[in-house]
Protein backbone atom coordinates (compact mmCIF):
# COMPACT_ATOMS: atom_id res chain seq x y z
CA UNK A 1 0.00 0.00 0.00
CA UNK A 2 1.81 3.01 -1.03
CA UNK A 3 0.88 6.36 0.64
CA UNK A 4 -0.18 9.66 -1.20
CA UNK A 5 0.94 13.07 1.17
CA UNK A 6 -1.19 15.34 3.01
CA UNK A 7 -2.33 18.03 1.32
CA UNK A 8 -4.14 21.89 0.59
CA UNK A 9 -2.63 25.01 2.31
CA UNK A 10 -3.97 26.16 5.19
CA UNK A 11 -7.19 28.68 5.96
CA UNK A 12 -3.97 31.97 5.80
CA UNK A 13 -3.81 30.75 1.88
CA UNK A 14 -7.16 29.90 0.61
CA UNK A 15 -7.81 31.50 -2.24
CA UNK A 16 -12.24 31.04 -1.65
CA UNK A 17 -11.96 32.36 1.52
CA UNK A 18 -9.99 35.27 1.24
CA UNK A 19 -11.73 36.42 -2.60
CA UNK A 20 -14.96 36.13 -0.07
CA UNK A 21 -13.64 38.84 2.39
CA UNK A 22 -12.53 40.66 -0.41
CA UNK A 23 -16.48 40.86 -2.14
CA UNK A 24 -17.25 41.92 1.07
CA UNK A 25 -15.13 44.62 1.31
CA UNK A 26 -15.22 45.40 -1.55
CA UNK A 27 -19.19 46.36 -1.51
CA UNK A 28 -18.86 47.48 1.50
CA UNK A 29 -16.43 50.66 0.29
CA UNK A 30 -19.10 51.10 -3.15
CA UNK A 31 -21.70 51.23 -0.55
CA UNK A 32 -19.69 53.66 1.58
CA UNK A 33 -18.76 55.91 -1.34
CA UNK A 34 -22.55 56.15 -2.40
CA UNK A 35 -24.00 57.02 0.81
CA UNK A 36 -21.29 59.72 1.67
CA UNK A 37 -22.43 61.05 -1.74
CA UNK A 38 -26.36 61.14 -0.92
CA UNK A 39 -25.47 62.81 2.79
CA UNK A 40 -23.97 65.26 1.01
CA UNK A 41 -25.96 65.80 -2.01
CA UNK A 42 -26.25 69.55 -2.18
CA UNK A 43 -22.88 70.24 -1.50
CA UNK A 44 -21.19 67.62 -4.29
CA UNK A 45 -21.35 68.24 -7.79
CA UNK A 46 -23.19 66.21 -10.27
CA UNK A 47 -20.28 64.79 -11.53
CA UNK A 48 -19.05 63.15 -8.65
CA UNK A 49 -22.71 61.95 -7.34
CA UNK A 50 -22.96 60.47 -10.78
CA UNK A 51 -19.33 58.59 -10.47
CA UNK A 52 -20.73 57.20 -7.23
CA UNK A 53 -23.57 56.09 -8.25
CA UNK A 54 -21.83 54.19 -11.23
CA UNK A 55 -19.04 53.19 -8.56
CA UNK A 56 -22.09 50.94 -6.59
CA UNK A 57 -23.64 49.70 -9.68
CA UNK A 58 -20.48 48.12 -11.52
CA UNK A 59 -19.28 47.30 -8.37
CA UNK A 60 -22.19 45.13 -7.20
CA UNK A 61 -22.34 43.40 -11.00
CA UNK A 62 -18.70 42.67 -10.99
CA UNK A 63 -19.25 41.14 -7.25
CA UNK A 64 -21.97 39.59 -8.20
CA UNK A 65 -20.38 37.65 -11.57
CA UNK A 66 -17.13 37.06 -9.31
CA UNK A 67 -19.58 34.94 -7.01
CA UNK A 68 -21.26 33.01 -9.15
CA UNK A 69 -18.45 32.15 -10.71
CA UNK A 70 -16.53 30.98 -8.08
CA UNK A 71 -19.28 30.51 -5.41
CA UNK A 72 -22.23 28.64 -7.15
CA UNK A 73 -20.12 26.93 -10.46
CA UNK A 74 -17.01 26.55 -8.87
CA UNK A 75 -14.78 27.12 -11.12
CA UNK A 76 -10.92 26.83 -10.90
CA UNK A 77 -9.35 30.37 -9.42
CA UNK A 78 -6.46 30.91 -11.97
CA UNK A 79 -3.87 34.00 -11.60
CA UNK A 80 -5.79 35.84 -14.38
CA UNK A 81 -9.10 36.03 -12.03
CA UNK A 82 -6.59 37.05 -9.29
CA UNK A 83 -5.35 40.11 -11.45
CA UNK A 84 -8.57 41.03 -12.66
CA UNK A 85 -9.93 41.30 -9.63
CA UNK A 86 -6.89 43.18 -8.28
CA UNK A 87 -7.14 45.61 -10.75
CA UNK A 88 -11.21 46.24 -10.25
CA UNK A 89 -10.37 47.42 -6.66
CA UNK A 90 -7.43 49.73 -8.30
CA UNK A 91 -10.03 51.18 -9.93
CA UNK A 92 -12.73 51.24 -7.52
CA UNK A 93 -10.04 52.83 -5.23
CA UNK A 94 -8.76 55.26 -7.36
CA UNK A 95 -12.90 56.52 -7.84
CA UNK A 96 -13.10 56.86 -4.21
CA UNK A 97 -10.03 58.95 -4.30
CA UNK A 98 -11.23 61.46 -6.97
CA UNK A 99 -14.84 61.76 -5.71
CA UNK A 100 -13.61 62.70 -2.00
CA UNK A 101 -10.92 65.00 -2.98
CA UNK A 102 -8.52 63.75 -5.14
CA UNK A 103 -4.55 63.32 -3.98
CA UNK A 104 -5.73 64.52 -0.24
CA UNK A 105 -8.08 62.14 0.06
CA UNK A 106 -8.14 59.92 3.12
CA UNK A 107 -9.53 56.77 0.63
CA UNK A 108 -6.00 57.32 -0.54
CA UNK A 109 -4.47 54.79 2.07
CA UNK A 110 -6.92 52.67 0.66
CA UNK A 111 -4.36 51.37 -2.04
CA UNK A 112 -2.42 50.02 0.84
CA UNK A 113 -5.53 47.52 1.17
CA UNK A 114 -5.48 46.41 -2.62
CA UNK A 115 -1.60 45.73 -2.20
CA UNK A 116 -2.64 43.46 0.68
CA UNK A 117 -5.43 42.05 -0.98
CA UNK A 118 -2.44 41.00 -3.81
CA UNK A 119 0.24 39.74 -1.40
CA UNK A 120 -2.76 37.27 -0.45
CA UNK A 121 -3.72 35.77 -4.01
CA UNK A 122 -0.30 36.68 -5.79
CA UNK A 123 2.92 35.93 -6.35
CA UNK A 124 5.25 38.59 -5.15
CA UNK A 125 6.05 39.80 -8.87
CA UNK A 126 2.60 40.64 -8.92
CA UNK A 127 2.33 42.41 -5.92
CA UNK A 128 4.95 44.71 -7.01
CA UNK A 129 2.82 45.07 -10.29
CA UNK A 130 -0.29 45.83 -8.83
CA UNK A 131 1.43 48.39 -6.20
CA UNK A 132 3.72 49.97 -8.77
CA UNK A 133 0.28 50.36 -11.14
CA UNK A 134 -1.67 52.16 -8.18
CA UNK A 135 1.28 54.25 -7.47
CA UNK A 136 1.26 55.54 -11.13
CA UNK A 137 -2.35 55.94 -11.05
CA UNK A 138 -2.45 57.91 -7.45
CA UNK A 139 0.19 59.95 -9.03
CA UNK A 140 -1.23 60.60 -12.56
CA UNK A 141 -4.68 61.94 -11.00
CA UNK A 142 -2.68 63.98 -8.64
CA UNK A 143 -0.88 65.43 -11.60
CA UNK A 144 -4.19 65.74 -13.93
CA UNK A 145 -6.36 67.39 -11.04
CA UNK A 146 -6.15 70.88 -10.99
CA UNK A 147 -4.85 72.35 -7.64
CA UNK A 148 -3.97 69.16 -6.94
CA UNK A 149 -1.86 69.03 -4.11
CA UNK A 150 1.68 67.71 -4.10
CA UNK A 151 3.38 68.87 -1.06
CA UNK A 152 6.28 66.92 0.95
CA UNK A 153 2.81 64.98 2.57
CA UNK A 154 2.13 64.04 -0.68
CA UNK A 155 5.30 62.20 -2.03
CA UNK A 156 5.45 60.97 2.00
CA UNK A 157 2.56 58.69 0.95
CA UNK A 158 3.99 57.75 -1.70
CA UNK A 159 7.28 56.50 0.33
CA UNK A 160 5.11 54.67 2.42
CA UNK A 161 3.01 53.46 -0.16
CA UNK A 162 6.44 51.88 -2.00
CA UNK A 163 7.34 50.63 1.10
CA UNK A 164 4.32 48.70 2.10
CA UNK A 165 4.38 47.28 -1.38
CA UNK A 166 8.28 46.11 -0.60
CA UNK A 167 6.73 44.39 2.62
CA UNK A 168 4.08 42.66 0.97
CA UNK A 169 6.01 41.38 -1.59
CA UNK A 170 8.38 39.97 0.85
CA UNK A 171 5.41 38.23 3.21
CA UNK A 172 3.82 36.94 -0.36
CA UNK A 173 7.14 35.56 -1.33
CA UNK A 174 7.23 33.81 2.33
CA UNK A 175 3.31 32.50 1.94
CA UNK A 176 4.23 31.82 -1.69
CA UNK A 177 7.27 29.36 -0.31
CA UNK A 178 5.71 28.33 2.50
CA UNK A 179 2.60 27.05 0.16
CA UNK A 180 3.65 25.69 -2.02
CA UNK A 181 4.61 22.40 -1.39
CA UNK A 182 1.10 21.78 0.05
CA UNK A 183 0.05 23.14 -3.21
CA UNK A 184 1.81 20.55 -5.03
CA UNK A 185 0.51 17.91 -2.23
CA UNK A 186 -3.09 18.49 -2.95
CA UNK A 187 -2.73 18.36 -6.10
CA UNK A 188 -1.23 14.29 -5.83
CA UNK A 189 -3.83 13.50 -3.41
CA UNK A 190 -7.05 14.78 -5.50
CA UNK A 191 -5.98 12.61 -8.43
CA UNK A 192 -5.85 9.66 -5.57
CA UNK A 193 -8.83 7.18 -4.80
CA UNK A 194 -8.40 3.77 -2.72
CA UNK A 195 -9.40 1.29 -4.96
CA UNK A 196 -12.04 -1.43 -3.54
CA UNK A 197 -9.34 -3.99 -2.80
CA UNK A 198 -6.87 -1.42 -1.30
CA UNK A 199 -10.21 -0.35 1.60
CA UNK A 200 -10.30 -4.38 1.71
CA UNK A 201 -6.74 -5.13 3.00
CA UNK A 202 -7.09 -1.94 4.92
CA UNK A 203 -9.96 -3.53 6.79
CA UNK A 204 -8.27 -6.81 7.11
CA UNK A 205 -5.52 -5.09 8.56
CA UNK A 206 -7.22 -3.64 10.91
CA UNK A 207 -9.42 -7.07 11.62
CA UNK A 208 -6.35 -8.50 12.53
CA UNK A 209 -4.79 -6.53 14.69
CA UNK A 210 -7.93 -6.43 16.66
CA UNK A 211 -7.60 -10.43 16.99
CA UNK A 212 -4.13 -10.21 18.24
CA UNK A 213 -4.46 -7.40 20.70
CA UNK A 214 -7.41 -9.78 21.90
CA UNK A 215 -5.36 -13.14 22.30
CA UNK A 216 -2.31 -10.79 23.58
CA UNK A 217 -4.11 -9.40 26.34
CA UNK A 218 -5.57 -12.98 26.94
CA UNK A 219 -1.99 -14.70 26.98
CA UNK A 220 -0.46 -11.41 29.19
CA UNK A 221 -2.81 -12.04 31.80
CA UNK A 222 -2.39 -15.58 32.13
CA UNK A 223 1.51 -15.48 31.98
CA UNK A 224 2.05 -12.32 34.28
CA UNK A 225 1.23 -13.82 37.64
CA UNK A 226 2.90 -17.15 37.38
CA UNK A 227 6.06 -14.91 36.19
CA UNK A 228 5.47 -12.50 39.51
CA UNK A 229 5.36 -15.63 41.21
CA UNK A 230 8.60 -17.19 39.77
CA UNK A 231 10.49 -13.54 40.34
CA UNK A 232 9.33 -13.53 44.09
CA UNK A 233 10.58 -17.50 44.40
CA UNK A 234 14.32 -16.60 42.84
CA UNK A 235 14.56 -13.50 44.45
CA UNK A 236 13.65 -14.81 48.23
CA UNK A 237 16.14 -18.23 46.99
CA UNK A 238 18.62 -15.74 46.20
CA UNK A 239 18.72 -13.77 49.37
CA UNK A 240 18.72 -17.33 51.37
CA UNK A 241 21.96 -17.29 53.38
CA UNK A 242 22.88 -21.00 52.19
CA UNK A 243 23.02 -19.97 48.78
CA UNK A 244 26.28 -19.87 47.51
CA UNK A 245 27.98 -16.81 44.72
CA UNK A 246 26.82 -18.39 41.70
CA UNK A 247 22.97 -19.02 42.71
CA UNK A 248 23.01 -15.21 43.63
CA UNK A 249 24.21 -14.34 40.20
CA UNK A 250 21.80 -16.77 38.83
CA UNK A 251 19.28 -15.15 40.78
CA UNK A 252 20.14 -12.07 39.76
CA UNK A 253 19.85 -13.08 35.79
CA UNK A 254 16.54 -14.51 36.40
CA UNK A 255 14.67 -11.35 38.44
CA UNK A 256 16.47 -8.72 35.63
CA UNK A 257 14.89 -10.71 33.09
CA UNK A 258 11.76 -11.52 34.56
CA UNK A 259 11.04 -7.66 34.74
CA UNK A 260 11.89 -7.39 31.13
CA UNK A 261 9.34 -10.12 30.53
CA UNK A 262 7.08 -8.13 32.98
CA UNK A 263 7.45 -4.98 30.60
CA UNK A 264 7.38 -6.57 27.62
CA UNK A 265 3.62 -8.07 29.11
CA UNK A 266 2.72 -4.71 29.87
CA UNK A 267 3.47 -3.42 26.07
CA UNK A 268 1.02 -6.34 25.12
CA UNK A 269 -1.67 -5.28 27.17
CA UNK A 270 -1.24 -1.23 26.85
CA UNK A 271 -0.98 -2.31 22.41
CA UNK A 272 -4.43 -4.43 23.81
CA UNK A 273 -6.05 -1.57 25.45
CA UNK A 274 -5.41 1.12 22.36
CA UNK A 275 -8.97 1.85 22.25
CA UNK A 276 -10.41 5.68 21.90
CA UNK A 277 -13.09 5.55 24.64
CA UNK A 278 -13.89 8.81 24.59
CA UNK A 279 -14.21 10.67 21.68
CA UNK A 280 -14.33 14.19 21.50
CA UNK A 281 -13.46 16.91 19.20
CA UNK A 282 -9.49 18.00 19.60
CA UNK A 283 -7.13 20.26 18.01
CA UNK A 284 -5.34 17.62 16.10
CA UNK A 285 -2.41 20.43 14.87
CA UNK A 286 -1.95 21.28 18.20
CA UNK A 287 -1.64 17.55 19.20
CA UNK A 288 0.94 17.04 16.09
CA UNK A 289 2.89 19.92 17.16
CA UNK A 290 2.98 18.51 20.87
CA UNK A 291 4.30 15.17 19.36
CA UNK A 292 7.02 17.28 17.59
CA UNK A 293 7.95 19.34 20.38
CA UNK A 294 8.94 15.74 22.25
CA UNK A 295 10.82 14.33 19.57
CA UNK A 296 13.11 17.03 18.99
CA UNK A 297 14.13 16.88 22.54
CA UNK A 298 13.99 12.81 22.48
CA UNK A 299 17.51 10.69 23.55
CA UNK A 300 17.33 8.73 20.57
CA UNK A 301 17.80 11.37 17.71
CA UNK A 302 21.06 11.30 16.16
CA UNK A 303 23.24 14.58 15.68
CA UNK A 304 22.16 16.68 13.50
CA UNK A 305 19.07 15.63 13.14
CA UNK A 306 16.24 18.50 12.16
CA UNK A 307 12.79 18.06 12.66
CA UNK A 308 10.85 20.91 9.86
CA UNK A 309 7.35 21.33 10.26
CA UNK A 310 4.82 22.94 8.11
CA UNK A 311 1.25 22.58 10.32
CA UNK A 312 -1.43 24.54 9.26
CA UNK A 313 -1.74 27.92 11.33
CA UNK A 314 -5.68 27.22 12.58
CA UNK A 315 -6.86 24.72 14.27
CA UNK A 316 -8.55 21.42 12.86
CA UNK A 317 -10.60 19.67 14.32
CA UNK A 318 -10.76 16.05 14.57
CA UNK A 319 -13.11 13.87 16.84
CA UNK A 320 -10.82 11.40 18.88
CA UNK A 321 -8.71 11.10 21.92
CA UNK A 322 -5.60 13.05 22.63
CA UNK A 323 -3.54 11.29 24.03
CA UNK A 324 -4.13 8.37 22.02
CA UNK A 325 -3.72 10.22 18.94
CA UNK A 326 -0.41 12.20 20.19
CA UNK A 327 1.14 8.54 20.91
CA UNK A 328 0.69 7.27 17.40
CA UNK A 329 2.06 10.01 15.72
CA UNK A 330 4.94 10.08 18.50
CA UNK A 331 5.48 6.55 17.32
CA UNK A 332 5.83 7.44 14.06
CA UNK A 333 8.23 10.29 14.66
CA UNK A 334 10.29 8.40 16.72
CA UNK A 335 10.59 5.10 13.93
CA UNK A 336 11.33 9.02 11.48
CA UNK A 337 14.25 9.52 13.84
CA UNK A 338 15.92 6.07 14.61
CA UNK A 339 15.90 5.88 10.99
CA UNK A 340 17.18 8.92 10.25
CA UNK A 341 21.00 9.19 9.54
CA UNK A 342 23.37 11.84 11.32
CA UNK A 343 22.55 15.23 9.87
CA UNK A 344 19.68 13.75 7.86
CA UNK A 345 16.15 15.78 7.73
CA UNK A 346 12.65 14.97 8.93
CA UNK A 347 9.72 16.52 7.26
CA UNK A 348 6.05 16.69 9.06
CA UNK A 349 3.71 18.16 6.80
CA UNK A 350 -0.19 19.04 7.91
CA UNK A 351 -3.19 20.29 5.97
CA UNK A 352 -6.68 19.95 5.63
CA UNK A 353 -8.68 18.24 2.97
CA UNK A 354 -11.63 18.24 1.49
CA UNK A 355 -14.04 15.76 0.87
CA UNK A 356 -12.97 15.65 -2.76
CA UNK A 357 -9.12 15.09 -1.75
CA UNK A 358 -9.83 12.29 0.46
CA UNK A 359 -8.78 8.89 -1.36
CA UNK A 360 -12.02 7.71 0.13
CA UNK A 361 -15.55 8.82 -0.64
CA UNK A 362 -18.17 8.75 1.71
CA UNK A 363 -18.38 7.83 5.61
CA UNK A 364 -16.26 8.68 7.53
CA UNK A 365 -14.81 11.74 4.94
CA UNK A 366 -17.89 13.21 4.11
CA UNK A 367 -16.80 16.86 6.09
CA UNK A 368 -13.17 16.27 4.93
CA UNK A 369 -10.17 15.62 6.93
CA UNK A 370 -6.77 15.95 8.12
CA UNK A 371 -3.53 14.33 6.44
CA UNK A 372 -0.35 14.30 8.51
CA UNK A 373 2.80 13.03 6.56
CA UNK A 374 5.93 12.42 8.22
CA UNK A 375 8.79 11.66 6.06
CA UNK A 376 12.43 10.53 6.87
CA UNK A 377 16.03 10.21 4.80
CA UNK A 378 16.63 6.89 5.84
CA UNK A 379 17.42 3.30 3.96
CA UNK A 380 13.81 3.03 3.53
CA UNK A 381 12.01 -0.27 4.38
CA UNK A 382 13.29 -4.21 3.31
CA UNK A 383 11.03 -5.30 0.47
CA UNK A 384 10.04 -8.61 2.48
CA UNK A 385 9.21 -6.70 5.57
CA UNK A 386 6.91 -4.06 4.24
CA UNK A 387 3.79 -6.13 3.79
CA UNK A 388 4.22 -7.52 7.53
CA UNK A 389 5.26 -3.62 9.20
CA UNK A 390 1.84 -3.32 10.82
CA UNK A 391 1.54 -7.03 12.67
CA UNK A 392 2.51 -7.08 15.77
CA UNK A 393 5.89 -8.25 16.86
CA UNK A 394 7.30 -7.64 13.36
CA UNK A 395 11.09 -5.61 13.97
CA UNK A 396 13.97 -4.85 12.01
CA UNK A 397 15.22 -3.17 15.30
CA UNK A 398 17.34 -5.40 17.71
CA UNK A 399 15.75 -5.21 21.61
CA UNK A 400 12.89 -4.02 19.86
CA UNK A 401 9.08 -4.98 20.24
CA UNK A 402 7.48 -5.12 16.89
CA UNK A 403 4.47 -3.43 18.32
CA UNK A 404 5.19 0.35 17.54
CA UNK A 405 3.41 0.30 13.97
CA UNK A 406 0.80 -1.81 15.26
CA UNK A 407 0.28 0.69 17.99
CA UNK A 408 -0.10 3.12 15.34
CA UNK A 409 -2.42 1.21 13.33
CA UNK A 410 -5.01 0.82 15.93
CA UNK A 411 -4.73 4.54 17.41
CA UNK A 412 -5.72 5.53 13.69
CA UNK A 413 -8.14 2.79 13.08
CA UNK A 414 -9.74 4.09 16.48
CA UNK A 415 -9.94 7.80 14.94
CA UNK A 416 -11.82 6.47 12.07
CA UNK A 417 -8.58 7.01 10.12
CA UNK A 418 -6.24 5.72 7.71
CA UNK A 419 -2.29 4.50 7.46
CA UNK A 420 -0.68 4.59 4.36
CA UNK A 421 3.01 4.22 3.38
CA UNK A 422 5.34 4.97 0.56
CA UNK A 423 8.82 3.32 1.21
CA UNK A 424 12.02 3.73 -1.25
CA UNK A 425 15.49 3.70 -0.81
CA UNK A 426 15.73 7.24 -0.28
CA UNK A 427 13.44 7.22 3.25
CA UNK A 428 10.15 6.75 4.23
CA UNK A 429 7.02 8.44 4.41
CA UNK A 430 4.02 7.59 6.54
CA UNK A 431 0.67 9.48 6.37
CA UNK A 432 -2.19 9.37 8.23
CA UNK A 433 -5.19 10.69 7.70
CA UNK A 434 -8.52 11.36 9.60
CA UNK A 435 -12.02 12.49 9.17
CA UNK A 436 -12.78 16.12 9.98
CA UNK A 437 -15.17 17.13 13.16
CA UNK A 438 -18.33 18.62 12.35
CA UNK A 439 -18.02 20.68 15.55
CA UNK A 440 -16.99 24.07 15.57
CA UNK A 441 -13.98 25.04 16.92
CA UNK A 442 -15.54 26.88 20.28
CA UNK A 443 -16.34 23.17 21.34
CA UNK A 444 -12.66 22.24 21.51
CA UNK A 445 -12.22 24.07 25.12
CA UNK A 446 -15.60 22.28 26.53
CA UNK A 447 -14.24 19.24 25.50
CA UNK A 448 -10.72 19.42 26.58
Amino acid sequence: MQSIAPAQTHAALDTRRILRGVYVARLSLAAAIYLAAILVWLTTDEASTLLSSLGLVVAMAFTGASVVYTEVYERPIGKTFVYIQALFDLALVTVAVQVTGGAGSGFAALYILVTAEAALLLPARGVLLIAALGIAIYVAAAVMTSGGERDRSFWMRIGVFALVAAGCGYVSAKLREEGAGREALAAELAQFRLEKADLEELRSRARKLEAVAELSASLAHEIRNPLAAIRSAVEQLGESPRSTVDERSLSVLVQRESDRLSRLLSDFIDFARLDAARLAPLDAVEVTGDAIALARNHPDKPPGVQIHAVLPRSPVLVDGDTDLLHRALFNLLLNAIQASPPAGAIHVEAAELSPRQTPIDGAPFLTGGLAIRISDEGAGIPEDIRRRMFDPFVSTKRGGTGLGLAVVQRAVTAHKGLVLVDSTAHGSRFTVLLPRSSHRVANVAGNA
